[in-house]
């Protein structure tokens, strides 16, 4: 198991909160946290910081789809046209081609953007130097973003800025389909299995099957199966409480802030240490989306309940054949197979 670097190569790692490849640009400050030669497709994880009133100017990407979350601060949006305030726990979907660009409202500004299918995320190292600090440096330099380009997959767009100052409002639902949206913190399809509260951010649609993005919280709770699949890659941001992974042949803790990467054919499992646990899932790809379907109940709360309705894992036992799944282990009895007709 790899810790605190970036070990390129598709093998599990973990980076503790702060930990990456750090670039610096101006007042702005991009953590790397995965690259295309761990993820083995053109993807990338980078978490943005800046002081107040740094902005990454309005621009789109021909081919890259990006999803943002906010995990603290306070940012303003430009999206398609639309002025939006943003706060932490907001997800943004911003498929290829789409008008975009933010700026820091206070000191604490942090989002975490994913990008697939395209080189976008290149840009911060054009953009900047290689950096040793974990929080950016307060100074007054000038980004040339005349540096963007082609092989960045990043075009400036002219804009008028924020126009007359009102904010669109942002979504309780996201719309179906590849399309520009921005969710409220805590909004999105929410399931429940067990004691366990699944919010779909991004579905299937959103990304066109690349990815989806899945937000989960819960109680001190019992363990999930250990299983792995033959392609799904898994990411996972623990944002508050604490879990403990475990990740091919040994046991790991993750803490606010700390990220973990599970390749393809690597066994894991997860459990819940501490009561109020969140963490942000993006899994690619985003085919495996009917395992949570199966797995869940629709709900219609937003905290897990105090008194849990029964998990449904015998309907995932049903469609096992259908998914990129192989359990490990299985309380009370051996690893189930598939149901043969």
């Amino acid at each position: 198991m790899y810790q605190n670097e970036l070990p390129a190569l598709q093998a599990p790692y973990k980076l503790d909160a702060g930990e990456g490849t750090r670039y610096a640009f101006g007042n702005h400050l991009a953590t790397r946290i995965a690259r295309p030669e761990e993820l083995g497709q053109l993807a990338a994880g980078t978490v943005l910081t800046g002081a107040k009133g740094s902005r990454f100017p309005v621009h789109r990407h021909t081919a890259t789809h990006e999803a943002l979350f906010v995990l603290d601060g306070v940012l303003s949006l430009t999206l398609d046209g639309r002025s939006y305030l943003l706060t932490p726990g907001d997800y943004i979907n911003i498929p290829p081609g789409t008008p975009h660009g933010y700026e820091f409202v206070d000191h604490r500004g942090k989002v975490l953007s994913w990008t697939f299918g395209g080189g976008a995320a290149e840009a911060y190292a054009r953009l900047g130097k290689p950096y040793a600090g974990n929080v950016y440096a307060e100074c007054r330099d000038v980004v040339d973003w005349s540096l963007l380009d082609q092989e960045t997959d990043t075009e400036l767009v002219s804009t008028t800025g924020r126009g007359h100052g009102e904010w669109t409002p942002k979504l309780t639902a996201a719309p179906e389909g590849l399309l520009p949206f921005v969710l409220a913190a805590s909004e999105g399809e929410r399931m429940i299995a067990g004691d366990q509260v699944y919010t779909i951010l991004g579905n299937l649609t959103h990304s066109n099957g690349v990815f989806i993005a899945l937000l989960t919280e819960g109680p001190i709770g019992m363990p999930i199966p250990r299983h792995r699949h033959e392609k799904v890659t898994e990411l996972f941001h623990c944002l508050n409480g604490q879990m403990e992974m475990f990740v091919g042949e040994g046991f790991l803790t993750l803490d606010p802030g700390d990220f973990l990467h599970v390749p393809p054919k690597t066994a894991h499992s997860f459990q819940l240490k501490k009561h109020d646990t969140r963490f942000l899932g993006f899994i690619t790809p985003g085919d495996f989306e009917p395992f949570f379907r199966y797995l869940c109940t629709p709900f219609e709360g937003y905290r897990y309940p105090l008194v849990p309705p029964p998990l449904r894992f015998d309907s995932v036992i049903q469609h096992l054949s259908e998914l990129d799944l192989t359990i490990l282990e299985r309380p009370g009895g051996p690893p189930p197979q598939a149901a043969h007709d």
